[in-house]
């Protein structure tokens, strides 16, 4: 009898590859992970398995909206150029059925990664698949507006991110909450109109001015009056998303945008300045 221990190990790991193009894992992860630390640093000195669950379970909200994505535009992205190099299910490397079943294994895992941390959090989980199919529902199509598109700066899922680490660490809701959700809420739609085509104007100037004012006095409240964040890892967030900023604008082969490039060095600093501090809050 033949092994048929090779073609089984490169059936699952087709199958995986074809998850992980479908997913777009490193696109999102950073903001991810950095929208829901940063909640937990303003919810307080909660346990740091909790806040590994809220990252885990937005991580696959995030990734059924993405998945729910590109099950909905499979017909438009079959004819387009470019649109069967992005999306597996176009090319035909994954079927239909097999992504709206990941997609609801997907739902239930995140639904029950929430469960384990409260009513809220689930109410939460349920109100983010919400948001993911009428972003990308064919008869929806919220995310047709500009400020509105699925993307990493995507500003209603990041909130629910930040308001479910909030509540990973937090014992009770407060101003500081309510806060923590309009910063991050203005500060997607305000890198949202900043990454749009340039032939594209989504909000006026005065608008715009006034979501950078509101995005700076939030930011100043949370972090340096109330000092929910220590000095040295707002130092550290700044220091690492200056340098990454400098390199990525430097060493630019994709040709993004400053405010694209700004973006994506503060994500990944701040993701990274706060997995630093929660490792010394556990080990020091």
């Amino acid at each position: 009898m033949p092994d048929r221990g090779p073609l089984v190990y490169l059936g699952v790991m087709k199958i995986l590859r074809s998850i992980y193009k479908l997913a777009d894992f490193p696109e999102y992860l950073p903001a991810c992970v950095a929208a829901t630390l940063l909640g937990g640093a303003v919810g307080g000195e909660g346990p740091i398995l909790r806040l590994g669950i809220a990252v885990l379970a937005n991580l696959l909200l995030y990734s059924f909206a993405v998945i729910y994505q590109k099950t909905e535009n499979a017909p438009m992205a079959a004819v387009q150029p470019n649109g069967k190099t992005t999306n597996p299910i176009a090319s035909g490397e994954i079927s239909v059925r097999f992504s709206q079943t990941l997609s609801a294994i997907v739902v239930l895992v995140c639904l029950a990664l929430n469960a384990l941390l409260g009513p809220l959090n689930i109410a939460l989980g349920l109100l983010g698949v919400i948001i993911a199919v009428g972003l990308s529902h064919r008869s929806i199509s919220l995310g047709s507006n500009p400020l509105m598109r699925l993307g990493k700066q995507q500003a209603l899922l990041s909130a629910i991110f930040a308001f479910s680490g909030y509540l990973a660490t937090a014992n009770t809701v407060n101003i500081e909450a309510m806060l923590l959700t309009s910063f991050i809420l203005a500060l997607g739609f305000l890198f949202a109109a900043w990454t749009t085509q340039k032939t594209t104007r989504i909000l006026s100037k005065p608008l715009l001015v006034i979501l950078l004012v509101f995005v700076v006095s939030s930011a100043y409240i949370l972090f340096i009056v109330l000092e929910l964040i220590p000095a040295w890892v707002l130092i550290l967030i700044a220091l690492f998303s200056a340098a990454l900023s400098f390199v990525k604008h430097r060493y630019n082969p994709n040709q993004q945008r400053l405010p694209q490039i700004l973006f994506d060095s503060v994500a990944i600093s701040t993701a990274v300045s706060l997995v630093i501090s929660n490792l010394v809050k556990a080990f020091f």
